[in-house]
């Protein structure tokens, strides 16, 4: 298992620490404040971009939920330090949905244009690859619609979502793989 950015870690184990320093930002102050989203969002948004971009050279597969998890950090980042803040405005219009809209547009792009699909298998059998995308894909848009709808409640609206996305991903991955 190739190792990087945090030493003896294996690099595939640090794709979520975005998100994680992201939320415990968040989390710790008045999210009614737009501004307030600055520090989150750029503290996040370098280590999202530096840890995508050191995963594709080193040519390891990226988990595609996670890559439009940190193409969101990285993007929303960008819009602050750029001051695009029709960006910021939208993303907190959408709140976490904003994510997963990220999320959608890889599953779009993977899905069509990737060897191993947004599904991310290196399975043989190109149908397969992509029905298996097609599948979550179409969980994805669910669990974007479910997180829309329910915006304000933090159960509905952020965790139910991506625990239930990330659940459905690793059961299409090991059904795709025959580990059921």
């Amino acid at each position: 298992m190739k190792t990087g950015l945090l030493g003896g870690i294996p690099l595939k184990s640090v794709e979520f620490l975005p998100l994680t320093l992201f939320l415990l930002l968040a989390r710790s102050m008045d999210t009614s404040v737009p501004e307030n989203w600055k520090l989150p969002f750029v503290a996040a948004g370098g280590p999202s971009l530096l840890v995508t971009l050191v995963m594709l050279l080193k040519r390891m597969p990226l988990n595609r939920i996670f890559l439009g998890i940190n193409l969101y950090l990285a993007s929303g980042a960008l819009a602050f330090i750029t001051r695009q803040w029709w960006l910021n405005q939208l993303y907190d219009r959408l709140q976490a949905s904003g994510m997963l809209a990220w999320v959608c547009l890889v599953g779009v792009i993977t899905t069509l244009a990737a060897p191993r699909g947004f599904i991310n298998s290196p399975c043989p059998g190109k149908e397969r690859i992509l029905r298996f995308s097609i599948y979550l894909l179409c969980f994805s848009l669910a669990a974007f619609a479910v997180s829309f709808g329910f915006q304000g409640n933090r159960v509905m609206s952020e965790m139910v979502p991506f625990m239930g996305l990330f659940t459905i991903q690793a059961v299409l991955q090991s059904r795709l793989s025959g580990r059921e």
